[in-house]
């Protein structure tokens, strides 16, 4: 499997319910990717900001690590990891 580390800004659309974020799906180099499982989630601390992470499988399989700034409201592609299949 090819992992590719990033950190990238991306646009995220994602559904705010309940106290929690969930990313539905992702652009990135004009390709639109829809989140089909969140695989993991967990936060983290930064000062007093409220860092999320998201590992992410797309509909094609691969796996991506997204991170989400509460402090700045912006949404980081951080790795791409290629599913075996297509490499």
């Amino acid at each position: 499997m090819n992992l590719e580390r990033l950190d990238d800004p991306v646009t995220v659309r994602a559904d705010f319910a309940g106290g929690r974020a969930t990313p539905v799906c992702f652009r990135r180099r004009g390709r639109v990717h829809r989140v089909h499982e969140v695989a993991a989630r967990w936060e983290e601390r930064r000062g007093g900001a409220r860092i999320l992470y998201f590992s992410c499988l797309d509909e094609a399989g691969d796996l991506y690590q997204l991170r989400f700034d509460g402090a700045e409201f912006l949404w980081r592609l951080e790795f791409v990891q290629v599913s075996a299949e297509r490499v």
